[in-house]
């Protein structure tokens, strides 16, 4: 024990980011697995989803990285993930993926390489996420460093040459890097003191604000000219550049369970209750059949569908007249309610001093969703939809059907969502691979099927003056009022003397907070929470008047009334801790700024959109 504390004490402030990845979401002897960076980095042809630097990145290893973070998810969620989930696995496995390549790229330019020792002492002393992860190296859902380092020293069940192998190549190379890039980073006392000081010491002061409120209200009664909002215009038409879209008309079919997945759940639940009846345990049929998220609240400690103890008329109709009929002991069911079917059993019944009537139950939920069956007919009727509208035309078959027909909103080429329908990348891929006129084939998400028809192809475009003279005329606006705002506040000539209280007496529009007390980091009155005001407040003196300071709504003038004194016993005991954490997001900016100007100094070619 000695020996684990001690080298616990001497482990080193480390940040282990770079390799909580995806592509590092390996197998590794039951730890970790998958695809080597390296064979993703290299010069090999196909298919590609993108490149970066020259260098292709294969649609076949992307989409294997994707495919078992999504399968990594379903089974820690239990079920499958949505349709927007997938979308947004898909946008973080590549945002890591090109990190994690231009990583490589700076570890091979600049020759690090990690020794065998060095292997060793970072398994013994620093053990990485992914390890501390591992159920392997977890007593009672956490972190056993015993458990762990005897596996690390005892190594007779488990192999860690893999381990070991990825741990030299790709995680200690790339840590070593973040090192070199970040080790320059240093922590005055004045940092740390200034920091606490923005965090823990009051400041109170006295406020003028001026805002729009406090404007001559036909101060912009004409409005901009048009050559005026013609120089806005011009100033700004890079952000009027629209690229091209496309316009689709649909008809759906939502998907909803119907009768047969109602029969299907039942017949579900009570082979359960036989199940029971025959002698299974209750709890552990719930911990694996309860679709009740309440029962894994905690995953390491699973409820046995137990909902503890509840008064009349606090559950549902229909489970609250199931379970104070019943006797204790009893299983009922299966009990229909607008969540699904309930199993129910009763653990015990009681009246309170109070003379109310209790029942401590336990439950499995069973939720009707649509099944397969379900799924099947409705793909068969888009489908042949689909077919027919071919042959008859989009128009005439849905108004022969009755469909109400739906217009898209414009999509891009690289556009996910469309306007209430929801993830829908196939159709979006339907109407950039088709010409006017297309009709596709039956597009499922997660609460359609749907067919679209392609109705307008609209070309690359600027818009036009006419068509953005609303915004342009907006932006006029708000610039005038923030300019005479600046202006009036510009025109009073404060001073230590100046009396806050009658000049807002004088101007009734001027918003006057007599005193308001907050610390730096936090929000005052009236001017909310701003870097102007803490920069300012940050050098000041008691009785100094500020301003003006711009502000979200517009000037400010601050008077301080009173600057609270640092609490040095309270300052000595968090100035480490201060210092630490000050380190750490320096390091962490530092590496994100250096990853950013790399990424934004490199080639990199983005080919997804015509995969997915």
């Amino acid at each position: 024990m000695g020996v684990i504390t001690n080298m616990r004490s001497q482990m080193q402030i480390v940040m282990w980011t770079i390799l909580i990845l995806f592509v590092t979401s390996m197998v590794i002897g039951g730890l970790v697995g998958g695809a080597s960076i390296t064979d993703i980095f290299g010069q090999r042809q196909g298919n590609e989803v993108g490149s970066i630097n020259g260098k292709p990145i294969l649609y076949e290893d992307f989409n294997q990285m994707v495919s078992n973070e999504i399968n990594r998810l379903d089974a820690m969620s239990g079920k499958e993930i949505s349709d927007e989930e997938r979308e947004y696995v898909r946008a973080v496995v590549w945002e890591r993926l090109l990190a994690d390549l231009l990583v490589q790229e700076q570890i091979e330019k600049n020759n690090i390489k990690i020794g065998d020792e060095e292997v060793l002492f970072q398994l013994q002393n620093n053990p990485p996420a992914f390890l501390q992860n591992s159920e392997a190296f977890q007593t009672d859902g956490r972190f056993d460093f015993e458990k762990y380092l005897d596996a690390v020293l005892n190594p007779s069940t488990i192999d860690w040459r893999p381990v070991e192998q990825f741990m030299q190549d790709i995680y200690l190379p790339s840590y070593k890097l973040q090192q070199y890039i970040t080790n320059s980073i240093s922590i005055s006392p004045e940092d740390i003191r200034k920091n606490y000081e923005e965090r823990f010491v009051d400041y109170e002061i006295e406020v003028l604000h001026l805002t729009e409120e406090s404007l001559d209200k036909n101060i912009l009664v004409d409005g901009p000219s048009n050559d005026d909002l013609k120089k806005i215009y011009q100033e700004n038409i890079d952000s009027y550049e629209m690229p091209e879209m496309r316009v689709m008309k649909y008809v759906k079919w939502p998907i909803l369970s119907d009768s047969n997945d109602t029969l299907r759940v039942k017949l579900e639940a009570d082979d359960l209750i036989f199940r029971i009846n025959e002698g299974e345990d209750f709890a552990q049929l719930a911990n694996t059949y309860t679709e009740d998220p309440s029962n894994s609240i905690n995953p390491y400690s699973l409820k046995g569908g137990n909902l503890g103890w509840f008064d009349k008329g606090q559950m549902v109709p229909e489970f609250d007249l199931a379970s104070f009929d019943a006797k204790k002991g009893d299983i009922v069911g299966p009990i229909l309610t607008d969540f699904g079917y309930h199993i129910i059993k009763i653990e015990d019944k009681r009246t309170t001093d109070d003379g109310k009537n209790q029942v401590n139950a336990s439950h499995i939920l069973l939720t009707i969703k649509p099944g397969r069956g379900t799924e099947n007919n409705l793909k068969d009727t888009a489908s042949i939809f689909a077919l027919e509208a071919e042959e008859y035309g989009f128009f005439n078959h849905a108004d022969s059907l009755g469909m109400e027909i739906f217009e898209s909103n414009g999509v891009e080429k690289e556009s996910i969502f469309i306007s209430d329908v929801g993830v829908a990348r196939s159709a979006v891929n339907f109407a950039f691979r088709n010409n006017i006129g297309s009709i596709s084939e039956p597009v499922k998400n997660d609460n359609f099927f749907l067919v679209f028809y392609l109705d307008q192809i609209n070309n690359e475009s600027v818009k036009s003056l006419d068509e953005v003279k609303e915004e342009l005329t907006l932006k006029f606006t708000n610039d005038l009022t923030k300019k005479q705002i600046k202006s009036l506040a510009e025109s009073f000539n404060l001073n230590t003397s100046s009396n806050f209280s009658d000049i807002a007496n004088q101007n009734k529009n001027i918003e006057y907070v007599a005193s308001v007390t907050s610390k730096l980091n936090g929000s005052f009155q009236s001017i909310g929470k701003s870097n102007y005001v803490v920069g300012a407040l940050k050098n000041s003196k008691i009785g100094e008047v500020i301003g003006p300071i711009p502000t979200i709504r517009g000037e400010a003038f601050i008077r301080v009334l009173n600057i609270g004194l640092v609490n040095e016993s309270d300052f000595e005991e968090k100035k480490q801790a201060i210092k630490e954490s000050l380190i750490i997001n320096r390091q962490n900016s530092m590496w994100s700024n250096w990853l950013q100007a790399l990424r934004e100094a490199s080639d990199i070619e983005d080919y997804r959109y015509d995969f997915y």
